[in-house]
């Protein structure tokens, strides 16, 4: 099976690529920044460009495309909402828009939770209503918008996926919690909390489970066009920076920090995970030994 990464050097498609690889089929990436040590084929592209992206799912023959190109940073999509609805919204567009010109079979798209935005039902199954109230919220409900315009209208076997708050291994962007961890307890420190998020409940989900999750959608028939990715075990942020620092063993607990700027956040967010918990019979890497996997690389990649 031939398969197109799309943000194949980031974080969550770098293990994605990677996994497809170790079970033995063709994978080709395409980035802004390329890896550089992928072990196949990876093309420097823009994800909004339609004719290059184009170009390339025909020539490649590609079966599935798996879609992670974007922007993920919630703060940076707050300061700048143009290039947020630009790359994440018309980049979606584009890459659905290759894989019908070109017959993919199935393309499988991420979104993420924060889709949902506030919802009064918690856990938020994915039958809610979406509710966007930030740039980064309202740019992947764009996004969302077209892959179902695309599943209706063209038929196409288009899969979204909503995963809750990603972490593990290879994940340097230091303004989420589990990285910013990383480098504190490293270093000695408290792992930072921002003083508004002592209260805020997330959910958390490993990355190497969600590649594997990814992979399953890919091969697998699916019983429903969109999935919801969690483990359903929601935690307040600084409960979560208690629980690493009991793993890790680390004597100096978290310390309270300021927040880095003015855009919203969901006080409580949770979603059901249970459509495709259910779906595959998933069972997921326990939490400790993802913390201490993720803890392990990050010491060896310094």
């Amino acid at each position: 099976m031939n398969v197109l990464i799309t943000g194949h050097s980031g974080f969550l498609g770098g293990h994605t690529a990677d996994y497809f690889k170790e079970q033995g089929h063709i994978v080709f990436g395409v980035a802004r920044a390329l890896s550089p040590d992928c072990g196949y084929p990876q093309y420097n592209m823009d994800i909004t460009d339609y004719d290059q992206l184009s170009r390339l799912v025909n020539e490649k023959c590609i079966d599935v495309l798996v879609h992670f190109a974007g922007k993920p940073i919630v703060a940076d999509c707050d300061l700048d909402p143009f290039n947020a609805f630009k790359i994440n919204g018309l980049g979606a567009a584009a890459v659905l828009e290759s894989a019908r010109y070109a017959n993919v079979k199935k393309t499988i798209v991420i979104e993420t939770d924060k889709v949902y935005g506030l919802q009064e039902e918690v856990p938020t199954n994915e039958d809610a209503t979406l509710n966007p109230n930030s740039p980064y919220e309202l740019s992947k409900v764009l996004a969302a918008t077209f892959c179902n315009f695309y599943r209706t209208h063209y038929d196409m076997d288009v899969v979204s996926v909503r995963p809750v708050n990603v972490f593990g291994p290879g994940d340097f962007s230091f303004t989420r919690i589990v990285p910013a961890s990383m480098r504190n307890i490293a270093s000695g420190k408290g792992i930072p909390v921002q003083e508004h998020a002592i209260d805020i409940s997330r959910n958390f989900i490993y990355v190497k489970d969600v590649a594997k999750m990814m992979y399953l959608l890919a091969t697998k028939d699916t019983n429903h066009s969109v999935y919801n990715l969690s483990t359903n075990e929601s935690v307040s942020i600084l409960d979560f920076a208690k629980r690493v620092t009991k793993v890790l063993d680390h004597s100096v607990d978290p310390i309270i920090v300021k927040k880095p700027g003015n855009y919203p956040e969901i006080p409580f967010q949770s979603i059901d995970g249970t459509r495709f918990i259910n779906e595959f019979n998933f069972t997921f890497t326990s939490f400790e030994d993802a913390i201490l996997e993720t803890y392990k690389a990050y010491c060896e990649q310094q």
